[in-house]
């Protein structure tokens, strides 16, 4: 088996480079992950009420670079309204189309079920919309497209049955059936209660506003309240700091059985040069004149 500058055969190399790579990706998540976490616990906790404004004036800047507000959905202006139920309005509504796949493969399955769902079509739309406090005070969200972990409420779901034609035969080339479509309707309603997590600015004339963080922190708007975001972003790094372990002691493992099966085979076979010469006294000469 041929051997690199180091000592390490291709296989070895490759067992090495594999669990060295995932596990690389497993502990950048981690840290990714592990970083958000941080910024949720070290985030300033605020009330959406009278004492807001106050608060903010005092601030440098009139603005909390990472804060944590929680308030009733109400749009500024008229509603969006779903295709499918008119009398349900929102402020955020999503229409899509996707093709769940089925792997004809266990290890396929295993491995993308949760995952492999291509988008056919898809509609995001918004409309401006406040936070609304107990005692009437609002703070108007902006961007709400690039927040993170805005799960709406569904509203409508069908499934499509497709016609297969030639496309049978690409099942047995790509290992992916695509048995349905998927339609999906998605609305953010008015009086929904939601957490934003950004940055908190007051403007010259009054308006209170949650927008994304300048510094690049993750903005959020979800319909969990803020201590299940915290455990879920805290239950995310300890499992991709675990992943991060066992991949590397998973290459390590790969590497030590393919070293002790190398050397076992070595032994075992021992040096066949060695031994061709060990054997040269026992050889038979026969000689000419009796042939």
């Amino acid at each position: 088996m041929a051997k690199f500058c180091l000592g390490f055969s291709l296989t070895e190399a490759l067992c090495l480079g594999a669990g060295l790579a995932v596990s690389g990706l497993c502990y950048y998540m981690y840290r990714k992950k592990k970083k958000t976490a941080d910024e949720l616990d070290n985030a300033s906790h605020i009330n959406i009420d009278g004492n807001l404004k106050d608060t903010l004036e005092v601030t440098p800047g009139a603005r909390l670079q990472y804060a944590v507000v929680e308030g009733v959905v109400e749009p500024v202006g008229e509603p969006l309204r779903s295709q499918c139920h008119e009398d349900i309005v929102g402020v955020v509504h999503k229409v899509e189309v996707t093709e769940p796949r089925l792997g004809l493969s266990s290890l396929y399955s295993a491995l993308f079920k949760s995952h492999d769902k291509p988008v056919l079509h898809k509609q995001v739309t918004s409309v401006p919309f406040v936070l609304r406090g107990s005692d009437g005070t609002a703070v108007q969200v902006h961007c709400p497209l690039k927040a993170s972990g805005l799960n709406m409420e569904m509203l409508y779901k069908r499934f499509l049955q497709v016609s297969h034609g030639f496309s049978v035969l690409g099942w047995y080339f790509s290992g992916v059936k695509s048995y349905s479509r998927l339609e999906t309707e998605e609305m953010l309603r008015v009086g929904t209660r939601v957490t934003g997590v950004g940055q908190l600015t007051l403007d010259p004339d009054g308006t209170l506003n949650l927008r994304p963080p300048s510094d690049g922190s993750k903005y959020f708007l979800s319909m969990a309240d803020y201590d299940t975001l915290r455990k879920q972003y805290s239950a995310a790094t300890k499992a991709w700091k675990r992943f991060a372990v066992i991949f590397a002691l998973a290459g390590a493992a790969a590497l030590y059985y393919t070293e002790s099966f190398a050397d076992s085979v070595t032994t075992k076979g021992g040096n066949p040069v060695e031994d061709g010469e060990n054997n040269q006294e026992n050889i038979c000469h026969l000689p000419l004149s009796a042939m």
